[in-house]
């Protein structure tokens, strides 16, 4: 190959860029198409997922990827939160509850069920009323990112979150 062919890149089929989502999976011993048959997902979505940077997944999504994944590569539980940190490193991370913290336990946890929405919103980097549009069924497009800042901001388990909202995943890992 000359240079001159060597930086044309007609020879390259794919010009994408794997996303944090794509690097994290590619440094995983297992095979992404196991992944997203295990998770059921869409080839044409876990590609956009893996490789554009546009696309955001949902917290399902992420947590049936990222959790089959962990699982194939036969890793522990521990191993999401550090998923999490790979995939989504400059999420906000302030506590929802952290300038209530000089307040008695019994306040904080009071307060913890009495947020306010934009306090929520402001918080977590989510866009105004979206909260409002998601309850009222005007949208369906919760980001990963922003219910893991909301559980981590509530000080919560987000492995143990993502079980308990869409239950738990059973294989043996070598379906």
């Amino acid at each position: 190959m000359t240079l001159k062919s060597f930086s044309n890149k007609s020879h390259i089929k794919n010009y994408n860029m794997p996303t944090l989502l794509g690097e994290y999976l590619n440094g995983l011993p297992i095979v992404k198409e196991k992944v997203r048959d295990l998770a059921s997902i869409k080839k044409p979505r876990m590609n956009d997922l893996n490789n554009k940077k546009t696309a955001k997944p949902s917290p399902e999504e992420f947590y049936r990827i990222v959790y089959i994944a962990i699982k194939l590569a036969n890793l522990e539980d521990a191993e999401f939160q550090r998923a999490i940190e790979a995939i989504f490193p400059n999420r906000p991370k302030e506590g929802l509850l952290e300038e209530f913290k000089h307040l008695p336990v019994e306040v904080r946890f009071l307060k913890r069920h009495t947020l306010t929405q934009s306090e929520v919103e402001n918080k977590i980097g989510m866009a105004e009323n979206k909260i409002s549009r998601l309850a009222n069924e005007k949208t369906k497009d919760l980001l990963a990112v922003e219910l893991i800042c909301f559980t981590e901001g509530l000080g919560l388990d987000v492995l143990e979150t993502f079980k308990d909202i869409y239950g738990e995943i059973n294989f043996n890992g070598r379906q």
